[in-house]
């Protein structure tokens, strides 16, 4: 588990997360509420890290460990805080927030300036906070925000962050390309042909079939618990509500309905949509180059793929909605031009924009007659997250009262259930199914001494809630001898024949390097073996069976081999031992006109453009002071796992 946390650290995550926006703010918006979990003992303003100008506090690295935590879970629902932080993880977060802060100090210093609109716009578009309709909502914002322990403007600070990275790597990605000769070289080592044979020397064929002494399989069982070992096993009782507990109190009113379109008027007026094609290079040199080389509106795009570079298409649903998620003078160019026309240079927040108007669409004004069932929708669904939350938390107050999951479910009219005995990772025991919800709670319940108070949960529906207590436990035990006797017997002579099995490899592993054929070499063993398979294989192959089945062990070993050796490599589940023999290497020449040359030429200049982004991050980083205050990081880590100290 710990390793595969070091994994994911070690990995592009931290490219991701000074490229991407809102690397903060997302996570904690992407996973549980973390920033209220009671944590204290410092002061949520006291700095772990100043970057420049720039201030990380506690708090920015507490929210940013629990949000990951929490993410890693998503994927490993058994992981322990404890196993997340031994495995570096915090001080590879508090790195990437240092280079993070450490880009913007360095653009801020440089002169560059993210506007209010800018950031507006981008926090428009995040799927976190959009309503129903597709449109940013207020009101969702607004309860995320809180719900969270967060500030409009710690979101807006993080936001421009990200825009500042942005602006400052991207453009040094600009136009490169692998050269084509690198290219073709790499791609012509997947003509590479190897040429050998496999073969297995089975441990069943070394089997002894008469009786084992039952002291010799308790000495066994006594050296292999943990194998034999059953696991600790829970049931759950518990007991869902949704909106049908809410009754009529989730309806919109008229009054309600009238105010909404009151409010929102403007999205109702009638307004004229245009499709707009567009191109974002980083100076306005660059664009009037570009723009020379357009010779009919329609050769944007073509003119744009033979620089590297590409257009996208947005729909603009307004000149207002237009100016708040670019320029003011973004939108007057795309508004005051013809449809099929290309406007431009024009400066925007990203750069310097060549726009081709495409198709423009008149949208009529709409009446509240004409949007009163969408208004009700959208105001039914607010009102029943709000009364369920806030229905859910007088649940809490009760329960944290004393109140018991008997009593909370007999209130409410539902019946309690009790799930099957489960296992941590919420799996049913013996049977290996999974029902998704029963396995959310029993991350928790597994948690929880057993006997322990009943707790509230949002259920995996979003749209519900659950209260839930831990039922009967079984410890983990091994079964009692008698139960296993037979699969005892079965894995030990299997053991014994997997040392005899590698014994007898050595003597053919042996014979090979003599000058022996693999087929003589066999001989010699006087066992039933399995045929040899005779191997002749291209990379190319090799790489479209690791697509469609994965590769086997003995061919990948195959691949790493110098010709005329032979090798031996141990079978899953102590079946037997492999004997891998590779007899020649043939690396033919590729066609000039092998379209993998092209594939490889992209996939090597993403490599670059990586690396080039890479390398002008830590340039940046090493030209910006940081102070790290090692007490304050060790407080912190003390309060995400106290109990590991």
């Amino acid at each position: 588990m710990i390793q595969g946390f070091r994994k994911l650290f070690q990995s592009p995550i931290g490219l991701v997360l000074t490229l991407g926006f809102v690397a903060l703010i997302a996570l904690a918006f992407a996973s549980a509420d973390i920033t209220g979990s009671g944590f204290g003992g410092i002061a949520g303003g006291e700095r772990v890290a100043t970057v420049g100008d720039q201030k990380i506090t506690t708090s920015d690295l507490r929210t940013t460990a629990g949000s990951a935590f929490e993410q890693a879970r998503q994927n490993n629902p058994t992981a322990s805080m404890e196993d997340f932080l031994e495995a570096g993880a915090l001080d590879d977060l508090l790195d990437q927030m240092i280079a993070r802060n450490a880009l913007y100090d360095f653009g801020l210093s440089g002169g560059m300036r993210v506007g209010e609109s800018l950031v507006g716009s981008e926090l428009a578009q995040m799927p976190a906070f959009q309503g129903p309709d597709g449109k940013f909502s207020q009101d969702l914002y607004d309860q995320a925000v809180g719900r969270r322990g967060l500030s409009d403007q710690m979101v807006r600070d993080d936001i421009a962050q990200g825009l500042v990275s942005r602006m400052l790597l991207v453009p040094a990605t600009y136009g490169d390309t692998a050269p084509a000769g690198i290219a073709r070289r790499y791609a012509g080592l997947l003509n590479e042909a190897r040429h050998g044979a496999v073969t297995l020397i089975p441990s069943p064929a070394f089997v002894d079939e008469g009786p084992v002494d039952d002291a010799v399989l308790r000495k066994y069982l006594a050296a292999n618990r943990e194998r034999y070992m059953l696991p600790e096993r829970r049931t759950i009782r518990y007991a869902s509500f949704g909106p049908d507990v809410l009754g009529d109190a989730v309806n919109a009113t008229d009054a309600e309905i009238a105010e909404r379109f009151r409010a929102n008027a403007s999205q109702y007026a009638a307004r004229e949509e245009r499709e707009i094609e567009q191109l974002i290079v980083p100076t306005e040199a660059a664009a009037s180059a570009l723009r020379q080389q357009v010779t009919s509106p329609s050769q944007l795009r073509a003119v744009a793929e033979r620089q590297g570079l590409e257009t996208n298409t947005v729909t603009a649903t307004s000149r207002q909605q237009l100016a708040s998620t670019s320029t003011p003078e973004v939108a007057a160019a795309v508004y005051g031009a013809q449809p099929g026309s290309i406007v431009g240079p024009v400066r925007g927040p990203l750069g310097y924009y060549l726009i081709r108007v495409g198709n423009v669409r008149s949208v009529p004004e709409r009446s509240l007659a004409d949007v009163r069932g969408e208004l009700a929708e959208v105001i039914r669904e607010e009102k029943t997250r709000t009364l369920l939350a806030d229905r859910a938390t007088e649940i809490e107050d009760r329960l944290q009262s004393g109140a018991s999951l008997t009593d909370v479910a007999g209130s409410l009219g539902t019946e309690i259930s009790t799930t099957p005995p489960l296992l941590e990772d919420g799996s049913v025991f013996g049977e290996g199914t999974v029902d998704p919800s029963e396995a959310r709670l029993a991350q928790t319940a597994f948690a929880m001494q057993p006997g322990g108070d009943a707790q509230i949960a949002p259920g995996i529906d979003g749209q519900s809630y659950v209260i839930f207590a831990p039922g009967e436990v079984s410890r983990a035990a091994p079964p009692p001898f008698e139960e296993i006797e037979q699969a005892l017997t079965r894995d030990y002579k299997l053991e014994q024949g997997s040392k005899q099995a590698k014994a007898a490899s050595d003597k053919v592993l042996a014979a090979i390097r003599s000058g022996k054929s693999l087929s003589e070499a066999l001989a010699a063993l006087d066992i039933r073996t399995p045929p040899i398979d005779q191997i002749d294989l291209t990379r190319r192959q090799l790489l479209a069976q690791r697509q469609q089945r994965g590769i086997a062990p003995p061919l990948a070993l195959m691949f790493t081999m110098a010709p005329d050796t032979a090798k031996r490599l141990e079978a899953p589940n102590g079946l037997g031992w492999f004997i891998v023999s590779l007899d020649s290497i043939d690396v033919p020449e590729i066609a000039n006109d092998d379209p993998i040359i092209a594939q490889t030429q992209a996939e090597l200049s993403n490599l670059r453009q990586q690396e080039l982004v890479d390398q002008l991050r830590l340039a940046i980083a090493r030209e910006v002071p940081v102070k790290r205050n090692d007490n304050a990081i060790a407080a912190v880590r003390d309060q995400l796992a106290p109990q590991s100290n």
